[in-house]
């Protein structure tokens, strides 16, 4: 079916970016970006980006934020969010060449610009479109974080999920999860999956210039081996028992010395106490000179630190893909993690990865000294690029039927 369309015609695809302003979602992008473009060639793909304005983007962030602080009682920042330059700046580092398109927010302007490049297909779409769009689209959802933790959210944030994941099954042509397990629980929750495609986990190769691996380590003041962690501080991410299992392990003769790195956002504004609580375990614990926060840093930072560390872990209890971003990222650089035990994680089948019982800091605890007292050779940098690029294009052809079976859905 795919060489049907092939031989046919060219195929516009456009990347609709107005609701991918976090972190992870911008990585999304990138992505499936990057999957698309391995197969760009084969299937006559031409791809663009769909953007707002970058005024109206601002503005719009601008209002969501001053609304959210002062229900939270505090006084707004006043500070710019800058998305559009953020996926920007990770769009070009992926595709220098890619064309951005933006519209002033309304739907008819958006359908204006589709139709100035002949959009075959739109994707990703968050938002709910009306049965009559114009255009073939492929929905996203990105987790059921509201139906796993629902303590996580008030009785309105999870109506209002409810509402748009329910539309978007009853309207959308096709939609894609993060993973299979996701699409399984859309099935039991909400009676219906048949349009939901989930992906597969297929890290790809990330370039990274590690020509500063030195300046960086003592950017970070970091002398000693060291297990990472790369998650936001988010309550569910669990680093408490992390950090129980690491105390466990420096106890042990011999491993005084290591370190615990973790990069991320310390803020949790559903739960803002939790850091505190993970900042007091540290003092009780004495461990102030062997955990060391660093806080958000750039990307090319932690792949450097990441690179250089002894493994990943990750404690998550709650992911919409497997093993988030994170783990992505160490299988691409050939690095090996522990990860928790759920579910979604457990759909990772790669050598690198093992895992350790959810909040269990005694597995971990053991999962640790395993990985300390056993040998291994990573792979060079031909290799990890070799494997990253089959992966690539494993991704790209998996897309493509997805795109090629929302096309033919939506002419039915």
């Amino acid at each position: 079916m795919i060489s049907d369309i092939k031989d046919k015609q060219k195929i516009n695809i456009a990347f609709w970016g107005a609701h991918f302003s976090w972190d992870g979602g911008i990585d999304l992008l990138v992505y499936l970006l990057n999957g698309l473009n391995s197969v760009k060639e084969k299937y006559h793909l031409s791809i663009y980006f769909v953007l707002p304005n970058d005024t109206i983007s601002e503005l719009k962030y601008f209002i969501l934020d001053t609304k959210s602080s002062l229900k939270k009682g505090r006084l707004p920042l006043f500070k710019k969010k800058r998305i559009n330059d953020r996926i920007r700046s990770a769009i070009h580092n992926s595709d220098p060449e890619i064309q951005f398109i933006y519209y002033n927010y309304t739907q008819s302007d958006l359908i204006n610009k589709l139709n100035s490049i002949n959009c075959s297909v739109l994707l990703p779409v968050v938002n709910i479109l009306p049965n009559n769009f114009p255009f073939p689209w492929i929905g996203y959802i990105p987790d059921l974080q509201h139906i796993s933790l629902p303590h996580f959210f008030s009785f309105k944030e999870k109506e209002s999920r409810d509402r748009r994941y329910f539309a978007l099954l009853k309207n959308a042509p096709s939609i894609i999860v993060n993973a299979k397990s996701v699409k399984e629980e859309l099935e039991i929750t909400y009676g219906n999956s048949e349009n939901v495609f989930n992906l597969s986990f297929l890290p790809p190769f990330i370039p990274t210039d590690f020509s500063e691996k030195e300046l960086i380590n003592k950017k970070y003041k970091i002398e000693n081996s060291y297990f990472i962690i790369c998650n936001q501080f988010w309550k569910h991410k669990d680093h408490l028992i992390a950090f129980k299992a690491f105390s466990m392990l420096i106890k042990d003769p011999g491993f005084e010395e290591i370190k615990l790195v973790c990069t991320g956002r310390m803020e949790d504004e559903r739960f803002p106490e939790y850091i505190d609580e993970l900042q007091k375990f540290i003092i009780t614990e004495k461990l102030q000179n062997s955990i060391l926060l660093l806080g958000f840093i750039p990307k090319i930072d932690q792949m450097i630190l990441m690179d250089e560390s002894i493994a990943l872990i990750q404690p998550t209890l709650f992911e919409g893909g497997p093993g988030g971003g994170a783990v992505y990222s160490a299988v691409s650089l050939g690095i090996r993690s522990i990860i928790s035990d759920i579910e979604v994680n457990k759909e990772i089948k790669n050598e690198l990865v093992s895992f350790f019982e959810a909040s269990n800091e005694t597995s971990l605890y053991i999962k640790m000294k395993e990985i300390l007292n056993s040998h291994f050779q990573k792979l060079n940098l031909f290799e990890l690029e070799n494997a990253g690029i089959k992966r690539t294009k494993e991704l790209g052809e998996e897309f493509m039927a997805i795109i090629n079976t929302t096309i033919l859905r939506y002419k039915k």
